[in-house]
């Protein structure tokens, strides 16, 4: 596996720098309007938060206030849905079908984009419905596996198999179907929930992340890092004790960082 792209922090400003090459401009688009208070956008943020591993410029938009053809002018787009029942707008879709620049759809919204244009013609696939109690528990993806805990799953309907890869698939150890979790069509990428939910140590999140390094097309040389968190800690504590623990990581060569807030 590549590294993984995990930078977690949240920002004030969403649009993220990288000096060292030209950056890749990326637009997130995300279901409902640009509001820091909406889940969807939370989750456009955590997405941004990941590009900061790659050469990359991200703005997060709700999709309510996309403006037609602004699409053009980034390198890569990425849409997030997040309600069941999603919408989008048609200003969106029409660039999207325009197919001017490299795509990845996440989660939601793709049925309601299949009923309203023939996605079989266009792409090749297209998501009939939601599959909530179907156990699809596990993604594989070449040799590895993944978990996946949340248990909504948007099931594709490959029409054409001569246009679309399969990059991933769902299977529910309890029934052994298999699903597609990750297809692609041309500039056109799908994922088949979101995967910054219900997220664990061995979740499906790992490969998104892992996979961005394709779908940006920067590969990195493979490092497994780590880092200790040193939580809990308040204006209360002993300082002394604080400095022990980071004199003994430090000397070890360990990376640490220290979350602080408020005393009880």
């Amino acid at each position: 596996m590549h590294r993984i792209a995990a930078t977690m922090a949240l920002l004030f400003v969403w649009t993220l720098f990288s000096v060292a090459q030209e950056s890749k401009r990326v637009l997130i688009v995300v279901e409902g309007k640009t509001d820091m208070k909406s889940v969807s956008f939370g989750d456009g943020r955590h997405l941004a938060a990941l590009l900061g591993h790659f050469h990359a410029v991200a703005t997060v938009q709700g999709v309510e206030d996309y403006v037609p053809h602004s699409l053009h002018a980034y390198d890569r787009v990425f849409y997030i849905g997040f309600n069941a029942r999603n919408r989008v707008p048609e200003k969106f879709l029409a660039d999207v079908l325009e197919d001017a620049v490299p795509v990845t759809w996440m989660h939601t919204g793709f049925i309601e984009f299949s009923s309203t244009h023939n996605l079989d013609k266009r792409f090749g696939f297209h998501v009939s419905q939601i599959d909530s109690m179907g156990g699809f528990s596990v993604i594989e993806h070449e040799h590895a596996s993944f978990t996946k805990d949340e248990p909504n799953l948007n099931v594709v309907i490959i029409t054409d198999r001569t246009r679309v890869r399969v990059l991933a698939q769902a299977v529910s150890p309890r029934t052994k179907r298999r699903l597609p979790y990750i297809v692609q069509s041309g500039k056109f990428t799908y994922v088949a929930d979101s995967p910054f939910a219900s997220t664990s140590p061995t979740d499906r999140y790992l490969l998104f992340a892992d996979l961005l390094h394709d779908l940006l097309d920067e590969q990195h040389e493979e490092s497994h890092s780590a880092i200790i968190r040193i939580e809990d800690v308040d204006p209360l504590e002993n300082p002394d004790k604080l400095r022990d623990i980071a004199d003994i990581l430090s000397a070890r060569d360990i990376p640490f960082l220290v979350v602080v807030g408020p005393s009880l």
